[in-house]
């Protein structure tokens, strides 16, 4: 039987997730209406108020223990009104770690990490900043901490994005051994973030306020 990542049957399959079973037909019409408030309710964030709750959450990320023991930690250049990430990579670098950046690339779903200096981030093909091509390579079993982007999360870890994939098929790749953390407001928070087989979740979901660590009893 084709695997779901690679292959949808227009026939409505059905999956166990967070504690019920849903046609994936429906979850993807789901995610879908939820991506689209989403995105409109972050997007109406007046741009002072963005900036400073992207802050709070920088600093809620820099004091997570994890945070500190990390040597590597990969970053991500925002896209839209996404949580702002200029303060967590100020602060990586003060404290001496090796910053990390995701990339595209032609030949793969899965995002590769390079490191770079913020300011020398580049446009990339779907318009998100990110490594030079001359940057060099990290492999992401040397990132201890990922922080992950997103347009919704819940407390059990699950995260709605962007609707391409690229970040499910990054953290199916991810070693145990990395942290897996989602970067959100408080806003982007939901009960039941509805959910595909292909779906990876995270082990923290970080926020201006306060940190939601259902997701990390499962490591």
């Amino acid at each position: 039987m084709p695997h779901l990542w690679h292959h949808r049957s227009k026939q409505p399959i059905h999956t166990a997730c967070a504690g019920g079973f849903f046609s994936i037909m429906t979850v993807v019409e789901e995610k879908r209406a939820l991506r689209e408030r989403l995105v409109r309710a972050r997007a109406a964030l007046p741009p002072d108020e963005h900036d400073t709750r992207s802050g709070a959450a920088a600093r809620v990320l820099a004091s997570l223990p994890a945070w500190q023991r990390a040597r590597t930690v990969a970053l991500y250049a925002p896209l839209g009104a996404e949580v702002d990430t200029a303060l967590a990579a100020e602060l990586a670098s003060i404290a001496g770690k090796r910053l990390a950046w995701p990339r595209l690339r032609p030949d793969m779903l899965a995002l590769e990490f390079a490191t770079c200096a913020p300011a020398d981030l580049v446009a990339g093909p779907l318009r998100a900043l990110e490594p030079p091509a001359g940057a060099p390579r990290v492999p992401i079993e040397d990132v201890d901490l990922l922080v992950v982007p997103g347009v919704g999360f819940d407390a059990t870890g699950h995260r709605l994005g962007r609707g391409r994939g690229h970040y499910d098929a990054t953290l199916a790749l991810a070693p145990r051994g990395t942290l897996r953390v989602g970067l959100s407001f408080e806003l982007q928070l939901v009960p039941e973030v509805p959910c595909e087989p292909h779906d990876a979740r995270l082990d923290l979901v970080v926020t201006e306020e306060r940190v939601l660590a259902e997701g990390a009893a499962r490591r």
